[in-house]
């Protein structure tokens, strides 16, 4: 049975290098993206892995699995969808736009589980091209958590011009959150978390690695700001959700964080058609948007 756990240093550095051994020339249109597919069956997580997970992102421990440790858990499923010869991007360059994670019911953390992973959905962007890398997790003949992950693929354009913002009002700000915290980021929280990821990214390791990539500074990964900021506002408080977070700026390290979250109408007693949860993650003194998150939750 494979235990999944933070991979030796070696096998992930030749892993990281296989990302450039073939030649990756984008595409000139969306359809063309191959479905590229990895599985690993009867799977079971490393407990040292999970306590660490959970340590890095500020949960302690439980008696179900985090909402986003499926998702850490699959980066070598991922790893060997990017370089596999056929996947026609660069990994490195690769952004984060968005995560959305769909759970059906709460996995206990010792259960085995299949892992499916695929490349899917290509599109044209604003900036470049994106793509969804899909995972599922299944237990008892039974997908239980499914996490689609949008990346942009930066260059060259041929979406259509964006049609106007409409004015839509946001009445976030005129009530009250049920969470406001400021959190401070420690510089070495990139270096920590991609330990535990099994990232070699150079963007996360240190500002002088990080500006040679066009960063002022090292920037932590977005799912751990993700994880972190549900984490502080003790979300999701139910076993079957929906999550959908849209990622806007890097968090640089380091720096401070605040993090807001609103309850929806009925939130309170679990009413299952009342309004999603809210939450933003900011930066306090600015006030510019890092991600944007929306929670439904299940009775």
């Amino acid at each position: 049975m494979p235990v999944l756990r933070t991979p030796a240093f070696l096998p992930l550095l030749a892993s990281t290098l296989g990302l450039f051994r073939h030649p990756r020339r984008g595409l000139s249109d969306p359809a063309l993206l191959p479905r590229i597919e990895r599985a690993l069956a009867g799977a079971t997580l490393d407990p040292a892995w999970l306590a660490a997970y959970r340590g890095s992102v500020g949960l302690s421990d439980g008696a179900r699995l985090p909402p986003l440790a499926l998702q850490l858990a699959a980066a070598p499923l991922h790893m060997a969808i990017l370089g596999d010869a056929q996947f026609p991007f660069r990994a490195l360059g690769l952004v984060h736009l968005s995560q959305r994670v769909i759970q059906t019911r709460a996995m206990a953390p010792h259960a085995p589980f299949d892992l499916r992973a695929c490349s899917a959905d290509a599109r044209w962007e604003k900036r470049g091209m994106s793509f969804g890398l899909v995972t599922e997790a299944w237990c008892e003949g039974e997908c239980v958590w499914r996490g689609e992950t949008r990346a942009l693929a930066p260059g060259k354009s041929l979406a259509p011009a964006p049609a106007p913002a409409a004015g839509a009002t946001d009445d976030r700000d005129a009530a009250r959150p049920a969470c406001d915290e400021v959190l401070h980021v420690p510089e070495a929280t990139g270096r920590r978390y991609a330990a535990i990821a099994g990232d070699l990214n150079p963007i996360h390791q240190h500002a002088l690695l990080a500006r040679l990539f066009g960063f002022r500074r090292a920037i932590v990964h977005g799912t751990w700001t993700l994880a972190r900021a549900l984490a502080l506002a003790e979300l999701p408080g139910r076993p079957a959700f929906t999550l959908e977070a849209h990622f806007r700026r890097p968090v640089e390290l380091p720096s401070d964080i605040r993090v807001r979250a609103w309850s929806g109408a009925g939130a309170e007693t679990g009413n299952p058609s009342g309004r999603p949860r809210r939450l933003m993650v900011s930066e306090p003194h600015t006030g510019k948007t890092c991600i944007d998150i929306l929670l439904a939750e299940s009775a």
